[in-house]
Parts: structure tokens; C-alpha cells; sequence
């Protein structure tokens, strides 16, 4: 039984070392400029064990894709939060997370990856459709037109952040700016 558990942390750990390996050479060259066999001396291990996980560079690519989209960032957000919280969390999350230049370069990447990878293309469309739902539901209180096109905007407003950051604006001044822009209204009884 100890064997068993031990193993499964063995297999976790490696696993974690080449995505960690293939994070580093794919933001690097790109997902097309990358070869296995870089990612294979970058995390120390033989190629074959990377096709032994993953099965190809396809699988390995969809892999670090996957993870450098901001579903799971906007979905733990939605778990804990509602309101200017679950605003404020996304927007300071998504500053974190791409705050990394790997990050930042992966995720152009897999953007530009989408129409060759259907699996990473559902992805994208479940995050700009459901997950933009449920997150406009948890701030605004109703999913209609306009609270979904407003949180379209606010990833809109983050995804040029991050792919241009050079603009001069420290990540914590635009995160204050953007997250009022995008704050709930506040109700009042008068008109």
C-alpha cells in the first residue's frame, strides 16, 4: 500500500517536471519551435518517458495550454467570491498569474494554437461562453446581455494588459482602475 502511494508521488512529480520543462522551452520557441527532445534535457529525462505520459508533443502542448488559460484562476475565483470580491479576485489573479513573461508569451501562443487544436479551441469557447455566465451571474446577480459583455470586457481589459504591459501603467494602478470600471452599481432606493 505504501509502495502504491509512494509510486503515484514518483509519477506525479515527474509528470509535474516535464510540464514544468515544457512551460520553459515552449515559452521560449513557441509550441511549433520546441522540439521533445529540448524539453527531454530541460527536465532531465528521456524522451521516451515524455511519450510514455503524454503520447505526443500535441498531448504535451495541450497540457501547458490548458494550464495557462485563465479558466481555473476565473473558476476558483467564482468558488470563494461574489461582487467587487469575485471582481477583485479575478482581476488581481489574472495580474499575478501573467504577471510572468512564460505566462504572458504562452498564452499568445495558445491563442494563435487554437484553430489547430480543437480540444484547446472548445476551451477558449467555454471560457468566453459558460464560464463568462456564471461569472456575470455571481457579480452582477443576472447572467443577461449586458453583465455578460461586461465581464467580456474585463478579460478583454486583461488580456491587453498582459500582452502589452509596456505601457507604463504598474499592474497594481490598472488592476484599481479596471476593477471599479467593472464593479457591481451600487442599488439605491432613489432615482
Amino acid at each position: 500500500m505504501l509502495q502504491d502511494v509512494h509510486r503515484e508521488e514518483v509519477l506525479s512529480n515527474t509528470r509535474d517536471k516535464i510540464v514544468d520543462a515544457a512551460i520553459d522551452v515552449f515559452s521560449e520557441k513557441g509550441y511549433s519551435g520546441a522540439s521533445i527532445d529540448e524539453i527531454a534535457v530541460r527536465a532531465g529525462v528521456s524522451k521516451g518517458l515524455i511519450f510514455w505520459y503524454f503520447k505526443s508533443k500535441k498531448n504535451l502542448i495541450r497540457e501547458v495550454a490548458l494550464r495557462v488559460l485563465p479558466r481555473t484562476l476565473l473558476e476558483e475565483c467564482a468558488d470563494k467570491y461574489e461582487g467587487k470580491e469575485l471582481i477583485d479576485c479575478i482581476v488581481y489573479g489574472f495580474l499575478e498569474k501573467y504577471y510572468d513573461k512564460r505566462m504572458r508569451r504562452l498564452l499568445l501562443f495558445t491563442f494563435s494554437y487554437q484553430a489547430l487544436d480543437e480540444e484547446i479551441d472548445r476551451e477558449i469557447s467555454r471560457l468566453c461562453s459558460s464560464t463568462i455566465t456564471i461569472l456575470a451571474r455571481k457579480v452582477y446577480g443576472n447572467d443577461g446581455v449586458e453583465e455578460r459583455v461586461r465581464i467580456r470586457s474585463l478579460i478583454g481589459s486583461l488580456i491587453c494588459y498582459v500582452l502589452t504591459p509596456h505601457e507604463c501603467i504598474p499592474p497594481e494602478k490598472y488592476g484599481d482602475i479596471v476593477k471599479k470600471m467593472f464593479y457591481p452599481r451600487e442599488k439605491t432606493f432613489f432615482k
